[in-house]
């Protein structure tokens, strides 16, 4: 299921005898459970799981902002509802990794209990958040690290989807960017003619014990011709998401710790980029030259300073175009 394929079947919506009070067409015959799309007599998208005869809950309703979830018990309908259409992409969102997410469960326990629980994971991005917005510099380096992001998430020597999801710690202000099992990496963006990036703590290029670390530098230019929009990115990545059966609400997640949601997204579009290309260095490599926690006094904190990529090209991993 796809989301070009989920907007047609929104289209298609009938008057059915399962979801009485919804006009509702079952989102795929390849799901075990039944699971429907819907719209309320007042307009608004649902989401509607139909439990069997034989199987009732104890469950009541909870209203959030915008979103809701409630149990018909006369009807045995679990029904996700949303109430402001401005949300109606992220809804979507929520509808495609659900699908994913329990299309092939039996248990009944097991999917309604999904059913509810995404409710909660979701029910705090359809909020309406005020905020400053970011700035182009900003924007850029989340760019970086959504490249990193698709990077990682096409090499088949990664762990699972939602565990490289996680890994992605750069919007929660860790350590670094990505935290990996087995390695972390540090990202930094610069234009393609700069040799300069900015170290902005002791602790970006410190090694944690065990483990590597990598510094990615992406080379990208601001190109309103030809580049890419942060809109346009976070759905190529969706969609890969969604291909190997991950959880969008964890991107998402991650986006929310910048103020970035589905609703101020487009506001961004006045900025594009055009990735250029991406080099990696071994920073974990013996003689690697850096200021951190480890090698420098301890009265020193707070450091931030410039490394000069062009004079550590023997540190060089991998380096390609985009």
């Amino acid at each position: 299921m796809t989301n070009i394929e989920l907007k047609q079947k929104w289209a298609g919506l009938t008057e059915n005898p399962i979801t009485i009070g919804f006009r509702s067409l079952r989102i795929s015959s390849e799901c075990i459970c039944e699971l429907y799309i819907g719209v309320s007599k007042e307009g608004n998208r649902c989401l509607i799981l139909a439990l069997p005869a034989n199987k009732h809950l104890g469950f009541k309703g909870v209203h959030k902002e915008n979103l809701s979830i409630e149990y018909f018990r006369e009807k045995n309908l679990i029904v996700l509802q949303l109430a402001d259409n401005d949300f109606n992409d992220l809804f979507d969102d929520l509808v495609l990794s659900l699908y994913h997410g329990i299309k092939n469960i039996k248990q009944v326990d097991e999917y309604s209990n999904h059913f509810i629980q995404a409710f909660y994971r979701w029910s705090e991005f359809f909020e309406d958040k005020k905020s400053d917005l970011l700035s182009e510099e900003a924007i850029k380096g989340i760019i970086g690290e959504l490249l990193v992001l698709k990077l990682l998430i096409t090499d088949s020597n990664q762990p699972e989807i939602n565990s490289l999801l996680n890994s992605w710690t750069g919007p929660y202000d860790k350590g670094n960017d990505f935290e990996l099992e087995n390695k972390n990496i540090e990202v930094k963006t610069k234009s393609p003619s700069g040799i300069d990036v900015k170290i902005s703590s002791e602790f970006q290029l410190e090694v944690s014990q065990g483990k590597g670390l990598e510094l990615y530098v992406i080379s990208i230019l601001s190109d309103f011709a030809v580049g890419i929009h942060l809109r346009d990115l976070i759905i190529e990545i969706k969609k890969l998401v969604l291909e190997t059966s991950g959880d969008i609400a964890i991107l998402w997640k991650a986006l929310s710790q910048k103020n970035i949601n589905s609703k101020n997204i487009s506001q961004y579009d006045r900025y594009r980029f055009r990735p250029v290309n991406w080099i990696s260095y071994n920073c974990a490599g013996e003689n690697f030259p850096k200021l951190s926690r480890s090698n420098i006094p301890e009265e020193i904190s707070a450091l931030k300073y410039t490394l000069r990529t062009n004079l550590v090209t023997s540190f060089i991993i991998e380096q390609k175009e985009f």
